[in-house]
């Protein structure tokens, strides 16, 4: 009867979910943070049915998201508040962004399964990535969801790896940079740039744009010449083919003595079924192991170093230039 509950709760357990995703898109938390703090004063403000909202409330509750005092006036919990905009810690758009078009997607995996083919692509007939260019608060939500697992991802880098014999690092793709952050906290002397698309870098805080250098452009076109380069998570984003076109740019622009440092899972060290899954269903592309993350480097020209645990999720793989790379023809 156990196992049967199990897969019973587990059928349902999208309501749990939902009915918080709801409330981060409506607002409910920083609301009730703000003051706005009985269901009259909250439905006033998110224009919400009231039998429904209090129903809402009631399930938060019943999940240790908010609390009621005998006046019926809701505060947050320690949980409810990691849910609020402005919280430092904040989940609230990791909460928003994984039943959107993630969900769209898996809800049609049935595709992916039967042609091995991207169900996102196919069914918004573009990738993942040119969709959010063409949906301006899409990526905003994307990029804020990725600077708050990366507050998480990235706080021990500096710790796990010496980055001081580098002058210049160069984050490929750094969303909005939080890892440069990092690493310009601890090594502010380092010239730390990140180098992303023109839209994502318009997202980026002003604080930190006052701490490092962004630059615009395409890692498919060329990269800006560093001592040091960073790719994270980023190849886990790409088949083989796209994944070699952007190790070859890094090639190109890396000095003579310098380090590529890649950050992904290693599929070795732990196994992320789902997570490849959600990789083959959103962009076509498979995490990788050790093995596979090397023959990749030696097909670009790169010599592997090490690879050193961030955290239980992800690794910090090393690796630097070939000596013969700079005479190569990669065609």
């Amino acid at each position: 009867m156990q196992l049967k509950q199990e897969l019973k709760n587990t059928f349902t357990s999208y309501w749990h979910y939902f009915a918080l995703q709801v409330a981060c898109k409506n607002n409910i938390f920083d609301l009730i943070q703000n003051q706005y703090n009985t269901a009259e004063k909250i439905c006033s403000i998110a224009q919400s049915d009231k039998t429904i909202l209090q129903k809402l409330l009631d399930a938060l509750f019943e999940f240790n998201y908010i609390s009621i005092n005998e006046k019926q006036e809701y505060s947050l919990t320690e949980k409810g508040m990691l849910l609020t905009e402005n919280n430092e810690n904040s989940l609230k758009n990791a909460c928003i962004l994984w039943g959107e078009e993630h969900l769209t997607a898996w809800q049609n995996i049935d595709y992916t399964l039967k042609t091995g083919n991207s169900s996102f692509e196919n069914l918004y007939k573009t990738n993942y990535f040119k969709y959010l260019q063409q949906n301006q608060e899409k990526l905003k939500n994307y990029h804020l969801a990725l600077q708050e697992y990366a507050k998480d991802d990235y706080k021990n880098i500096t710790e796990i790896h010496d980055f001081s014999k580098h002058n210049k690092i160069i984050d490929v793709g750094g969303s909005l940079g939080i890892l440069m952050n990092f690493i310009k906290t601890n090594y502010p002397y380092i010239d730390c740039y990140v180098f992303d698309l023109e839209e994502v870098i318009q997202l980026a805080n002003c604080k930190i744009k006052n701490r490092i250098n962004f630059i615009s452009g395409n890692f498919f076109e060329n990269i800006p010449e560093a001592d040091g380069i960073i790719l994270s998570k980023i190849l886990h984003d790409w088949d083989d083919d796209k994944a070699i076109t952007i190790l070859q740019n890094c090639n190109k622009s890396l000095d003579k003595n310098g380090n590529l440092y890649i950050i992904e899972t290693n599929q070795n060290i732990i196994k992320t079924s789902l997570l490849i899954l959600n990789m083959a269903v959103m962009c076509k592309s498979h995490e990788r192991n050790l093995v596979e993350y090397q023959n990749l480097l030696q097909k670009t020209n790169f010599q592997y170093i090490e690879n050193k645990q961030i955290n239980d999720l992800y690794t910090l793989i090393i690796a630097k230039k070939n000596e013969l790379a700079r005479h190569t023809n990669f065609n």
